[in-house]
């Protein structure tokens, strides 16, 4: 495949920028462990696999060439935004003296958190778009048409993973070094605040077409 290294530039840059998945992934790094972090991420990249289907399929094309059926995906992950700026805010954890804070929510499963990213991801228009814009770009005559997409699709997977892990490492280190429980908090409160902008921004992105 021709300039496959161009791909996973584009690609990378794409995944790096701040987004709700980047912010599902460091505040739930700051708010629980490592393990419901990558649980999440997995989650999300099996998301984005789940959408590069769709994008490359008939359903892709119903979904941005329709309107109404664009509409009611982006009021979904409007909903689900602004229901993960609502858990984050009840999940932050409580200072329990003046030294230490604790989480005393219960641990969310490993289920419950790769269901949540891959829902994150699911709900997302956005990836629709950007994978059928991007894929006829790598896409070639010479080889199988199958090989090519699985081969693009897979490798943006892999990025998410690889790139998200680092958002959670870098995460984790600022958690270390924070010794603080106001600066936690303010935080969290943060990430409450941006998915909810988030949310906001998608749901009235939803509406657009009616004012026009």
């Amino acid at each position: 495949m021709p300039q496959l290294y161009l791909y996973i530039l584009l690609s990378s840059l794409t995944i790096a920028s701040p987004g709700p998945g980047v912010l599902l992934t460091i505040t739930n790094m700051l708010n629980f462990n490592l393990k419901n972090a990558v649980a999440d991420i997995l989650g999300i990249a099996a998301g984005m696999g789940a959408i590069s289907v769709v994008a490359a399929s008939s359903v892709g094309v119903l979904i941005v060439s329709s309107s109404y059926s664009l509409i009611v995906v982006k009021v979904a992950g409007a909903s689900y935004l602004a229901y993960l700026g609502v858990k984050l805010y009840k999940s932050a954890p409580k200072l329990v003296d003046k030294n230490r804070m604790v989480n005393i929510n219960e641990m969310p499963s490993t289920i419950a958190r790769f269901r949540q990213g891959f829902l994150l991801s699911l709900l997302n228009p956005k990836p629709i778009v950007f994978f059928m814009a991007l894929f006829p770009q790598f896409i070639t005559n010479n080889n199988s048409y199958v090989f090519q997409f699985l081969v693009l699709s897979l490798t943006f997977c892999l990025l998410v993973i690889v790139i998200h892990c680092i958002y959670g490492v870098f995460a984790s280190a600022i958690k270390r070094e924070i010794s603080s429980h106001h600066l936690l908090s303010v935080l969290n409160k943060v990430g409450v605040v941006i998915f909810m902008l988030f949310s906001a921004g998608l749901f009235i992105s939803s509406l657009l077409p009616f004012w026009q």
